[in-house]
């Protein structure tokens, strides 16, 4: 799937997301190019600051912005997070690029969504929010499969200079993350140790 279709899906959701003035940010693997590290990808992911009661004037605003819902009903809870999974088809392609919007449930999202930035994305029209690149890497280690994993080392390397690291290293230690950060930052820096945070999140 051609990079360039990806991201006309983000620009295109964007613009139906963005009037309604609700917090939003992107993440996943299109967020990692604000943050020196471009990759391929064949999915939107945009997280939202709004509780699920308040969900029905985003979900008619993507469908008038002619979205479909891949599920019915379009927003689903797995492990105390909601999310709602949709296709768009951009004019002039013939197939489908999924999107998901996540709600900022978890005190994590909350925390993420209130910290992010707004960057310029390659390929996309306007600067959009993203997430921070600190949460971004936190997102990753949650997540835990290995390109996840190879993103967050790429991330670290390509970030040091500007990653807050008191704050990072606080959600991982209140996440159970230790472990798991500790080979990443080996793979990232071989032979070096990681940083300790002084405080926590």
């Amino acid at each position: 799937m051609a990079a360039e279709v990806v991201r006309a899906v983000l620009d295109h959701v964007w613009s139906a997301l963005e009037p309604l003035g609700h917090p939003c940010a992107l993440m996943g693997g299109l967020a990692l190019a604000a943050w020196n590290h471009p990759r391929a990808t064949r999915d939107v992911d945009i997280l939202i600051g709004i509780e699920s009661a308040n969900i029905d004037a985003v979900l008619d605003s993507l469908l008038a912005a002619k979205c479909r819902s891949k599920t019915d009903p379009p927003l689903k809870k797995v492990g105390g997070l909601h999310f709602a999974q949709f296709l768009y088809t951009p004019p002039g392609e013939f197939y489908d690029v999924q999107f998901d919007l996540w709600l900022a449930d978890s005190e994590l999202h909350k925390s993420a969504i209130a910290r992010r930035v707004r960057r310029d994305i390659p390929g996309v029209t306007r600067p959009i929010d993203v997430l921070n690149c600190d949460d971004l890497i936190l997102f990753k280690l949650v997540a835990g499969r290995i390109i996840d994993r190879a993103d967050a080392a790429m991330l670290l390397r390509e970030n040091r200079e500007v990653i807050e690291f008191d704050y990072l290293m606080g959600w991982v230690s209140r996440l159970n993350l230790t472990r798991v950060f500790a080979e990443i930052w080996g793979e990232a820096f071989p032979g070096k140790s990681p940083p300790i945070p002084n405080s926590s999140p």
